[in-house]
């Protein structure tokens, strides 16, 4: 099984017993050693937790096999360690044999292997992370288990279509930019935001303003991370009014006169980030009565050309350009003739 994407090593049993069993010998040489090792993991590594990533990781192949994709996290290696101690391995590999895992829940997977009925969780369960979601899609591309977004949704009932274009996009951010949120909790909603400031200000410019939040380590919120992406300074009291005049709207930004130096930025970039809260406003404006369905509706061709220069000028290609306007790459090679890919 692959490593659970986005996870921290310390919640993810295989990829933990995985580094284990990888410096045994050499970096350690007790699993107290190791522990030791971990100490600067966050959240921590205890005994137990190695312990039965340990045990987890030496169950049969058939048995893994059940997870993955459904995931062995923090939670099912203790569940599963106690089968290993109730029943042994071997009754764990013959009861797999007969367990179809698709579309099951690790806990419903969990009672069968446990010779109970597959009971869905009490509990609300939160929809598949978006890293976790993209990286279980490209692997089943690269098992040839779909070969598109539509054959992987129907193969996969829990999925939505719509929700995995979106986890799909937010993998493809720049590196440098997921890293800012290895230890938080990337939503759905976070990722969207993230896509669309590297569609407004370029990905070379979010991959750039991203290293330089990483070159000063320090203890950051989320709302903190994407306020220095922004390039906004929140402690030096900038006001901001926007009115409507009669013919275009009026942003109006008061800074103190002392400050104005540390504020003034370049008309272009600014451009971007107002292109960014108006792309936000127009989305949610035109929201569907259904809260689970968002319409995303633009206000007319003149902007989407404006903005598809903008994502020519940073580099975006056509067919990325295409689908996140909704339009052909015909029609945007025809607004963004003349400039360089």
């Amino acid at each position: 099984m692959t490593a659970l994407a986005g996870t921290p090593i310390s919640r993810d049993p295989l990829a933990l017993a995985e580094l284990y069993h990888s410096g045994l010998g050499t970096s350690w040489k007790t699993q107290r050693g190791a522990v030791a090792a971990f100490a600067r993991f966050t959240p921590k590594v205890t005994d137990r937790a190695l312990s039965r990533a340990i045990t987890v990781s030496k169950l049969p192949p058939p048995v893994l096999a059940l997870f993955e994709t459904a995931g062995i996290w923090h939670e099912t290696a203790r569940h599963l360690a106690r089968l290993v101690w109730n029943h042994g391995p071997d009754v764990l590999r013959q009861r797999a044999t007969g367990i179809d895992p698709l579309g099951l829940h690790w806990s419903e997977i969990v009672a069968l292997l446990d010779g109970k009925d597959a009971r869905p969780p009490r509990r609300i369960v939160r929809a598949i992370a978006p890293l976790t979601l993209a990286a279980e899609y490209k692997r089943g591309i690269e098992e040839g288990r779909w070969t598109s977004m539509v054959t992987a949704a129907a193969a996969s009932p829990a999925w939505d279509r719509t929700a995995l274009a979106k986890a799909i996009a937010i993998s493809e951010l720049p590196t440098e930019v997921l890293q800012l949120f290895e230890l938080k909790r990337l939503t759905y909603d976070l990722g969207s935001i993230l896509v669309k400031m590297r569609n407004a200000i370029g990905e070379s410019e979010l991959t750039a303003r991203a290293k330089k939040i990483l070159g000063a380590p320090r203890r950051r919120t989320t709302d903190q991370i994407l306020a220095e992406l922004l390039l906004v300074r929140p402690e030096q009291g900038v006001e901001l009014a926007v009115r409507r005049g009669k013919t275009a709207m009026v942003f109006e930004f008061k800074v103190p006169l002392d400050e104005t130096e540390e504020l003034l930025t370049g008309t272009n970039e600014i451009a971007a980030l107002v292109q960014v809260a108006m792309m936000n406003v127009r989305f949610k404006r035109n929201a569907d009565s259904d809260p689970r369905r968002v319409k995303a509706r633009w206000g007319d061709s003149a902007d989407k050309r404006a903005i598809a220069r903008r994502m020519t000028a940073a580099g975006r290609s056509l067919r990325e350009i295409a689908a996140d306007l909704a339009v052909s790459k015909t029609t945007v090679a025809r607004w963004t003739a003349g400039q360089k890919q």
